[in-house]
C-alpha cells in the first residue's frame, strides 16, 4: 500500500502551486506516495494550466476536478480516491509548509495516533504577517474550543493534517466551506480520536486571494456548537458507533 496520499487545495495560485508541488517531490523522495492536485472547473485557468504541467512531469502526481463546490467536497472527493494509508491536506498558496509533512509523517508512523497536526501555537510555531484582528479572532476560537474540547491540544483551526485514511472516512460532515478544516478535527476528537501537534511556522501568501475573512472565523463557532451537543450516531457513517 501506498504511504501517504497528499490532497493539494488550488483554486488561484499559479506560482505558488508549483513551488509546492516541487517542494512535496523533495520532501517526499524517499517515500512512497501519491500528490491530487484537488481543484475546480471554475479555478483560475492559469492555475489549471500549471496543476495539468506538473502533473504530465510526474506519474505520482493526478489532478482532480470536484464534483461538488466548496472545500469539503475538494478534500472528501480527493480523498475517496487514494489507496494510501495516510492522508494530509494542505493549500496550493505555501501557508502550509510542505517541510514539515516529513515529521508528521514520522509521528504518525511511530504511534498510535490517528491525527498529527501542525500548530501555530505549540511552542516553536509562529506567525509572521497575520494580521492583529486574524490573530486575535484565531486565538480566541482557540481558548472557546479549548473549553468544550478540553484535551491539551493547543490547535483547532489551522487546516494542516495528516490522518489515518480510515479516520478520514468514517464520519460524516455538515461543513461544506472553510469551517470544515475545525469540524473534521473536532469530529474525531468526539470519538476519543489520539492527536499530535507538531510545530509550524505560518507565513501570509504572495499570491492569489485568500478567502478567510474575520466573517468566515466567526462561521466557524457552528462546529464547535453543533460537534459538541449532537448525538454521536449523527456523524458514524450508516449510524454504526464504535
Amino acid at each position: 500500500m501506498t504511504e501517504i496520499g497528499v490532497i493539494v487545495l488550488a483554486f488561484n495560485e499559479v506560482v505558488s502551486l508549483k513551488n509546492t508541488i516541487e517542494k512535496l517531490e523533495v520532501e517526499l523522495a524517499e517515500r512512497s506516495y501519491k500528490i491530487i492536485i484537488s481543484t475546480s472547473l471554475n479555478a483560475n485557468k492559469e492555475c489549471q494550466n500549471m496543476a495539468q504541467i506538473l502533473a504530465n512531469k510526474n506519474q505520482l502526481i493526478e489532478v482532480y476536478f470536484q464534483k461538488k463546490p466548496f472545500v469539503a467536497s475538494a478534500v472528501l472527493e480527493a480523498a475517496a480516491k487514494l489507496s494510501t494509508k495516510f492522508i494530509v491536506y494542505m493549500s496550493a498558496d505555501l501557508e502550509t509548509p510542505p517541510e514539515i509533512i516529513p515529521n508528521m509523517l514520522d509521528k504518525i508512523n511511530e504511534s498510535n495516533f490517528d491525527i498529527v497536526l501542525a500548530s501555530r501555537w505549540i511552542k516553536g510555531g509562529s506567525f509572521t504577517g497575520y494580521g492583529k484582528l486574524k490573530y486575535i479572532t484565531s486565538f480566541l476560537a482557540q481558548k472557546i474550543c479549548k473549553i468544550f474540547y478540553p484535551n491539551g491540544l493547543t490547535e483547532f483551526t489551522y487546516g494542516f493534517r495528516i490522518y489515518r485514511k480510515e479516520v478520514l472516512e468514517k464520519y460524516n460532515f455538515f461543513e461544506i466551506k472553510h469551517p470544515f478544516f475545525l469540524e473534521s478535527l473536532l469530529v474525531p476528537l468526539k470519538f476519543n480520536a489520539r492527536i499530535y501537534e507538531v510545530p509550524v511556522h505560518w507565513s501570509p501568501r504572495t499570491e492569489g486571494e485568500s478567502v478567510v475573512t474575520f466573517k468566515v472565523l466567526l462561521s466557524y463557532l457552528v462546529p464547535i456548537f453543533r460537534t459538541r451537543f449532537m448525538r454521536k450516531k449523527s456523524f458514524i457513517k450508516h449510524n454504526i458507533v464504535n
